[in-house]
């Protein structure tokens, strides 16, 4: 009996936060696509180059290169078994595909 109860209360993992998915999935794709879009086009502050970005209707494709990071941080969630930050990841990923096709 004692070694179900044990198995029911598993450790829990650092970072297995949802919002810790959540916020460092949003940052990862806006630090990724700060970089795409200032290698882009020179500006030095990032609403230039993203108003540049959504009048050239390049935003979705760099929007979606922005994303793949994630995906592969995804994957390493899934891995070492941290469900909670995964969940908050895909979140901010689906919120963020929203905002491509909007």
């Amino acid at each position: 009996m004692e070694l179900f109860e044990n198995q029911e209360q598993e450790e829990k993992k650092s970072f297995d936060n949802f919002f810790i998915g959540l916020g460092g999935s949003f940052l990862m794709t806006l630090i990724v696509l700060s970089l795409l879009a200032g290698r882009a086009f020179s500006f030095n502050q990032l609403g230039e180059s993203l108003t540049k970005l959504y009048q050239l209707h390049d935003f979705s494709n760099y929007m979606i290169a922005a994303l793949f990071p994630s995906m592969f941080v995804f994957f390493f969630l899934y891995k070492t078994e941290r469900w909670q930050a995964a969940r908050g990841l895909i979140v901010a990923v689906l919120l963020s595909m929203v905002l491509i096709v909007l």
